[in-house]
């Protein structure tokens, strides 16, 4: 329950140390064999995205939520431009490489096999949407993730097992994050006052967690507003690390975020600027005909 909780705030994304670039087209660009995109069903609720070995899949995804998986982007600020459909109107793509391109993506590595699928993402908003781009480099607000005055809680955790099957950091954001659990049967979106409910109450407990993914869950909160976050404290490793918190604005009893990192993790968020990449969309149509 924990763990859905986490993502649905959200925590699809991998902190960096630094702003990292945006993941840019190559020559040739590799493509799907077959694509099929369709708007959503209305009455349906949820959003799932997935790659497999042979194939992409995304059910009620937002064009916001494609681009950023196509382009490796982790943070709110780094998509400009494009009109509002591009941010609620949800879509079912499907994405599947012929068997000779399936078979010798088995053979690339976690972040090879990462980096192709995200450009035939690439190949498909350029072929079905007709999306044209291009890429600024801007001075923004960011965060910087720091070890607080009187140093870091945390204790380190060597003797839990693996919170997830592979822990080595990811080239790309979100791209060894865990999967939320699938919702029970009859779940539902909450309600404005369930949500929150929720939000009143929130624990992370981190037990077998690598460093890189305990950094993603707290660069992702509401509080940061999307502003990209700097990982400036040097921490690797797995860390057992206990967090309980309420967001502002719920009836929660508990610390807000910024002041319970700090108090119960000896971490602390730094208002900052710096460089970071930025894709423009200059234009995108509504998917053509399957």
């Amino acid at each position: 329950m924990m763990l859905w909780k986490l993502f649905l705030l959200g925590f699809v994304f991998l902190a960096q140390e630094t702003p990292v670039p945006l993941l840019h087209p190559v020559s040739p660009m590799p493509s799907f064999s077959v694509v099929s995109v369709r708007p959503s069903k209305p009455d349906e609720d949820g959003t799932h995205s997935a790659t497999n070995t042979d194939s992409y899949h995304a059910e009620r995804t937002t064009m916001k939520d494609v681009l950023a998986y196509a382009f490796g982007m982790g943070y709110d600020q780094e998509l400009d431009g494009g009109p509002s459909w591009m941010r609620n109107e949800r879509f079912d793509i499907n994405g599947k490489l012929d068997a000779e391109e399936a078979v010798a993506i088995k053979t690339m590595s976690r972040d090879d096999r990462e980096e192709k699928m995200r450009l035939m993402v690439q190949s498909l908003l350029k072929d079905r949407f007709h999306l044209t781009y291009h890429f600024e480099a801007r001075e923004m607000p960011v965060y910087r993730l720091q070890i607080a005055k009187g140093g870091f809680k945390c204790p380190r955790d060597t003797a839990s097992p693996p919170a997830i099957p592979d822990t080595s950091k990811p080239r790309f954001r979100w791209s060894a994050a865990p999967a939320p659990p699938p919702p029970p049967p009859g779940w539902h979106e909450p309600s404005p006052t369930e949500h929150k409910r929720m939000m009143a109450s929130l624990h992370m407990h981190t037990k077998g967690w690598p460093w890189w993914l305990i950094a993603t869950s707290l660069s992702h909160q509401p509080e940061l507003n999307g502003k990209p976050v700097i990982d400036d404290t040097g921490l690797e490793g797995p860390y057992e690390c206990d967090l309980q918190w309420s967001q502002e604005g719920s009836e929660g009893m508990n610390q807000y975020f910024f002041q319970a990192i700090q108090d119960q993790m000896g971490l602390k968020m730094t208002p900052s600027r710096g460089p970071v990449e930025v894709l423009v969309v200059d234009s995108i149509d509504h998917p053509s005909e399957n």
